[in-house]
């Protein structure tokens, strides 16, 4: 590799550091990444069809809102603290469709909106 292709490697290393201090990355990564996890849990698992509302496809929609949640913590650090706690609730409601059949995206959802809840903006100095 080359020396301009290792600074440049460098300076995108250094923006993207600057980017993620400047956000709640950690949380809106684990709310998006359980609200995938426990959407793919119901589709495979269940079988949902949209013909008609039924709590798998309720705790889908619930699902999608999660990631969302975790998506738009990302987008507008501004709104983190916010969007963490609608992001816990529409995990908690994604339950109703597979109670106990998406543990792992449960958990990293509410840990990832109490993380995004908690989080604070640098003060600048």
């Amino acid at each position: 590799m080359s020396a301009e292709r290792r600074s440049q490697l460098s300076a995108h290393r250094a923006r993207f550091g600057e980017w993620q201090a400047s956000r709640p990355f950690l949380g809106g990564l684990l709310l998006a990444l359980g609200g995938v996890t426990v959407a793919l849990v119901m589709i495979f698992s269940a079988g949902i069809t949209f013909a008609r509302a039924t709590p798998s496809a309720l705790a889908l929609v619930a699902a999608t809102g999660t990631f969302l949640c975790g998506v738009f913590a990302l987008a507008k650090p501004a709104l983190a603290g916010l969007l963490g706690v609608v992001g816990v609730v529409s995990v908690v409601v994604s339950l109703v469709g597979t109670p106990f059949g998406a543990v792992l995206g449960v958990v990293c959802s509410i840990l990832g909106g109490n993380l995004c809840y908690a989080w604070q903006p640098e003060a600048d100095t």
